[in-house]
């Protein structure tokens, strides 16, 4: 299908990137995406707030922490505007709230702010953080955190979005399919595999992006080498990103990949070479 509208929602501006390939391959096709931080990140990985809040409450200095907050939050705007842009993604909107405390029951309103950005793109995807904390699925955490709840708030706003409300002039919108990124689940879980080999050095650029976390180009380099590079081995690929879908699709018959079909025929000389790209 052309022209695909898909819909990135995230707890904090770096969690995009877990998908940022294959958001990537679909902006180079045409299609459309949005992305979503429902918080600035200011307390995630900040190093310098961490340093000042350990001390006792009387030698805290409040308004070198509301600076400390206020640069580190636009330090991870910009930053995640750049990472987007290296895939070619310009529409990324980051709402207001609040991490490390980010939950429905403190931010009700978080459901009609991301009811509204569906109804208004419209999406035929949305890939959203993991919702599930126990069981089979998801990455087991036992307690609620800013993910889960993105994935709760996400959950929730598709659904409202597909109901009618009397004042409202927009038309309801449903959104045909969730998947939620394969970082949060065990590789046994994913549902499906998406070659990213070609966008490997965007990945890394993007990884990069994101100085506020210590990210330098080495640290980049290596941690999309481990974490792509282990996805890409157990799918016969160099690089890749794993998904889960929320349900079953319903199909008219079955059709295998050509990555699939193309295994059966390789010899195992060319399956290695085409593995480390020569």
């Amino acid at each position: 299908m052309a022209g695909l509208r898909i819909l990135s929602v995230n707890a904090h501006p770096h969690d995009f990137t877990h998908h940022a390939g294959t958001l990537g391959i679909h902006t180079a096709d045409g299609d459309a995406v949005t992305v979503v931080s429902m918080t600035g990140g200011a307390s995630t990985h900040n190093q310098k707030l961490a340093e000042e809040m350990a001390k006792p409450q009387e030698h805290r200095n409040q308004e070198t922490i509301d600076r400390i907050n206020r640069e580190y939050s636009n330090q991870k705007a910009s930053e995640l505007r750049t990472a987007c842009g290296i895939f070619g993604i310009a529409d990324v909107r980051i709402l207001p709230y609040t991490d490390k405390l980010f939950t429905l029951e403190k931010n009700p309103d978080a459901v009609d702010a991301l009811r509204d950005i569906i109804l208004e793109v419209r999406p035929h995807i949305m890939i959203t953080q993991s919702p599930y904390l126990t069981g089979d699925r998801g990455h087991k955490l036992g307690a609620r955190d800013d993910h889960s709840e993105t994935g709760f708030a996400s959950i929730e706003a598709r659904t409202l979005a597909s109901i009618p409300r009397y004042e409202d002039v927009r038309p309801t919108h449903k959104i045909a399919a969730t998947f939620f990124p394969g970082a949060y689940f065990d590789r046994t879980e994913w549902d499906f595999i998406v070659d990213v080999t070609d966008f490997f050095e965007k990945r890394v650029k993007a990884e990069a992006t994101y100085l506020s976390q210590g990210h330098t180009p080495e640290w980049s380099r290596k941690r999309m080498e481990v974490s792509l590079g282990n996805a890409g081995w157990f799918s016969g690929t160099q690089y890749a990103e794993g998904f889960v879908q929320e349900n079953p699709f319903l199909v008219s018959k079955i059709n295998l990949p050509e990555s699939v079909l193309r295994e059966t025929e390789e010899t195992e000389s060319a399956r290695h070479a085409r593995m480390v790209g020569s």
